[in-house]
């Protein structure tokens, strides 16, 4: 498994893809956070969980694992609707933009990545009815959310996820 590892895991960006378009280097590490979801409905909840991102394919590309609840919470409470999932984003020079493939237990989802200001907008591309956006992201944190189209065809949020850089104690 460790020439798996090594194999697939990369320490740099790769030089063909331009810096201007490393939307997610800045991601790279390990991350708590917050899951808010059914904002506004009785379901409406508060999960923790864990997400780790890492550079792949040479540097071309960018892999996360989205862990919600996060291990350690698996532990002590079982969620239905758990997720243990993984995102492969890797950019496209014909389009300029990050093509991307999420998985995890019994669901797939194909998505494009542009960005507009200082968001990154993940549109899913076969049907087009929900959006992920990321925003506020900073060098210890971040904000993501989980955007559905409404029956009036506009867009509503009803999924914020607030991330922390997870600290790593050193031993000296």
């Amino acid at each position: 498994m460790e020439v798996f590892m090594k194999a697939l895991i990369s320490e740099n960006r790769s030089a063909k893809i331009p810096e201007e378009k490393d939307y997610f280097g800045k991601l790279i590490g390990e991350w708590e956070f917050s899951w808010h979801d059914g904002i506004g409905t009785e379901k409406e909840r508060i999960v923790k969980g864990e997400w780790i991102f890492s550079r792949i394919l040479e540097g071309t590309g960018i892999q996360d694992l989205f862990i919600c609840p996060s291990r350690e919470e698996r532990k002590k409470i079982k969620e239905p609707d758990a997720e243990y999932g993984t995102t492969i984003r890797t950019y496209n020079p014909k389009t300029g933009n990050w093509d991307i493939y999420y998985c995890c237990y019994g669901e797939s989802t194909r998505l494009e990545a542009v960005k507009e200001e200082d968001k990154i907008i993940l549109t899913e591309i076969t049907k087009g009815e929900m959006k992920w956006m990321f925003s506020d992201i900073q060098e210890n944190s971040f904000l993501w959310q989980r955007i559905i189209k409404n029956e009036e065809g506009g867009w509503t949020v009803n999924c914020n996820c607030q991330a922390v850089r997870k600290i790593i104690d050193e031993i000296l």
